[in-house]
């Protein structure tokens, strides 16, 4: 499958039913799904990929998968999903597999979404949220250029998570 977005070291995708054992080692893996609300089984990867598949035909989004372009190597995948009744706003979210951390891929892959969703989709803002004892990922949304907004109960525990919003950038600031 050819990919529809770039960046200088990534490839993006869409999920397919075929990709479950892709899936399965991102989401089934303890130490990335430590701060994601915890280890999927097999079943759950399974509705979770269905859910993310739906949601692409749904809202022409998912949390994409990514390669490594010179390997192909599968990388974790990134993207964006519906938040709350904000039509125009979108929550960003990227999960990477062990292989590839420490390497800056998680930043590289939330630029190139960054860009899609305001060039592209012409979105208005992105959310963006992480676990609070998770302090790679509060750095990474900062160094997006998120904004602090509030903090919100997720995940299965319902434990507050800090949330960030970052606004389209005005062409003629720019």
């Amino acid at each position: 499958m050819l990919p529809f977005l770039t960046s200088a070291r990534l490839d993006f995708r869409h999920w397919t039913e075929a990709d479950l054992p892709l899936a399965f080692s991102l989401w089934g893996d303890p130490e990335v799904a430590f701060y994601l609300g915890g280890v999927l089984t097999l079943d759950a990867t399974r509705d979770k990929l269905q859910v993310e598949m739906d949601r692409q035909q749904r809202f022409g989004v998912q949390y994409w998968p990514i390669f490594h372009r010179s390997t192909g190597k599968f990388a974790g995948c990134c993207g964006l999903r519906p938040f709350r009744n904000e039509p125009r706003v979108f929550e960003l979210g990227v999960h990477i597999a062990r292989a590839f951390w420490s390497q800056r891929f998680g930043e590289e892959a939330a630029r190139a979404v960054i860009g899609y969703a305001f060039d592209q989709l012409q979105l208005d803002a992105l959310t963006a949220g992480h676990n609070p004892g998770n302090a790679h990922s509060k750095a990474l949304i900062a160094r997006l250029g998120f904004t602090y907004t509030h903090m919100q109960p997720w995940g299965p525990l319902n434990l507050d998570h800090p949330f960030y919003r970052l606004e389209r950038p005005n062409p003629a600031s720019a």
